[in-house]
């Protein structure tokens, strides 16, 4: 009997302690919310990119054009 509550006792000191807690509900919640956020964020800049890609092109190329000329 000793023997199995060792083995039991080992097994659950391995696991992490959020596991042990009850944490893991509120660590994976806390993902997916960061996980949204990022979603949104990648989502806003493509947008913002789309809306200034051709005024940004524009500038890099009076700028190649003002390089070029120099040298």
């Amino acid at each position: 009997m000793w023997f199995v509550v060792e083995r039991l006792w080992m097994a659950l000191s391995s696991l992490p302690r959020a596991a042990r807690s009850g944490e893991t509900w509120e660590q994976g919640q806390s993902l997916v919310e960061y996980a949204i956020v990022a979603a949104l964020i990648a989502i806003a800049a493509m947008g913002a990119i789309q809306a200034l890609g051709g005024g940004i092109a524009q500038v890099f190329t009076k700028i190649l054009g003002h390089i070029s000329g120099i040298g």
